[in-house]
């Protein structure tokens, strides 16, 4: 079996987290590997086109930013090649900031290229090695076979905690009894006028019109539409179709896949029939894959609660910020269930959060980290991902070194201009 290379730190997962991780610990003159199993960075803002980053500032009228560090170099690079990466307000009272998924492709391209960075795509995890509770390297697969890659530090950004559940660390999902938030499909479609209604209500006018004709698979009351985009606006971003699943399996996802692009097609009957202004709407893409809100979670040293985030809970062992509303969506009928925090309020991620308990080199990132179910739907958003990946980044660095101070990974965490 082949062997390659040994790394100071390895990340698993190319998301807004990984690529954090990866850079962070770069910047600290670490040897690092990041490793992706898609053709492309960028997780679920270019493989399941969530097309708005979600997390960056606080909500309310006169926003704050939250997130900094690695989170402001992808916004200055994506900026430097000619889109713009402003916050837009949503009509929930959040700034989100629309983004191009092909402008963001070549925006980490360059970044992991000039992190000095090792990146493999086309690499699948597929196991782990442990050796009195450390992790000593990760097997990997691509079309040539099976191979591993040793390691000093790792850091999940998987999304879906894979490296920890092959490590053998404990790992939880959903809420307590076990339900995960719903997944679904986003689907990007061109040639929509400018008087379409595309409001909440304006939505679920056309579908529920669209069931009075008899048109089947059209679940949801309403759904959620992302940005304007394109020329006159005329590419809107939806997130409507959405499936309920209890596990990652491929039998499962097969279902998922399937499932929510027949309501694909049958929401688009609804609104071409039914909407004014989306009588020639051409769905131009799905996915390319179905967007996992929830899958593992892994238990960490300190764990996040919703207590912590309705308190709005400050740590002097902060090591990221987040400022996004708990956003649950627990049902294919309902939309989601949102409970807003105050304007401008965020709360603290302590680095306890970020760190495996039951591996000793183990970090999380993203939506990996240590949280009961309802600070989940605060931080797994790609902006929180950010910062919470900048923070293990470095945390996973400085350890390589036998340096565990939280005091130490704040101060690099400054230098390298995150907001903690």
């Amino acid at each position: 079996m082949r062997c390659s290379g040994n790394y100071d730190v390895i990340v698993v997962g190319g998301g807004s987290a990984g690529i954090a991780a990866a850079i962070g610990a770069a910047q600290t003159g670490s040897k690092v590997l990041l490793i992706e199993r898609n053709p492309y960075l960028g997780g679920e803002a270019t493989h399941s086109n969530v097309n708005a980053y979600c997390g960056f500032y606080t909500r309310g009228s006169n926003p704050d930013l939250v997130v900094g560090g690695v989170g402001t170099m992808l916004r200055k690079q994506v900026e430097s090649l000619g889109d713009s990466m402003s916050p837009v307000p949503s009509v929930t009272g959040n700034s989100l900031i629309p983004v191009n998924p092909e402008t963001i492709k070549l925006a980490m391209d360059q970044m992991m290229t000039n992190s000095g960075a090792d990146l493999l795509l086309h690499c699948h995890i597929i196991g782990a090695r442990t050796e009195n509770g450390k992790l000593v390297a990760v097997e990997c697969f691509d079309d040539e076979g099976r191979f591993w890659i040793g390691g000093n530090s790792f850091i999940d950004a998987s999304g879906e905690s894979t490296l920890a559940n092959f490590a053998g660390c404990e790992v939880v999902r959903g809420d307590e009894n076990g339900n995960c938030q719903v997944s679904t499909l986003a689907l990007r479609i061109d040639r929509v006028g400018p008087e379409a209604d595309l409001t909440q209500p304006g939505m679920a006018k056309a579908i529920q019109s669209g069931r009075n004709a008899g048109i089947p698979y059209l679940d949801k009351d309403k759904g959620g539409l992302l940005h304007r985009a394109g020329k006159d606006g005329d590419l809107v971003v939806f997130l409507i179709p959405s499936f309920a699943h209890n596990n990652l399996s491929c039998r499962v996802l097969t279902e998922a896949e399937i499932d929510t692009r027949r309501q694909a097609h049958a929401y688009m009957e609804a609104f071409r029939r039914f909407m004014p202004g989306m009588e020639n709407a051409r769905l131009i893409q799905t996915g390319p894959k179905i967007g996992i809100r929830e899958g593992r979670r892994t238990i960490g040293e300190y764990i996040i609660t919703g207590e912590d985030v309705f308190s709005m809970k400050k740590s002097p062992d902060s090591v990221a910020r987040c400022g996004w509303s708990p956003e649950i969506h627990k049902s294919t009928k309902v939309y989601d269930h949102y409970t807003k925090l105050p304007d401008n309020a965020y709360f603290d991620i302590p680095i306890g959060a970020l760190k495996a308990r039951d591996v000793s080199n183990l970090w999380c990132a993203g939506r990996t980290i240590s949280t009961d179910h309802i600070a989940y739907g605060s931080v797994r958003v790609m902006g929180t991902g950010f910062a919470t990946g900048h923070a293990a980044g470095i945390a996973a660095a400085l350890a390589k070194n036998g340096c565990n101070g939280t005091r130490l990974v704040q101060e690099e965490l400054l230098r390298q201009g995150a907001l903690i």
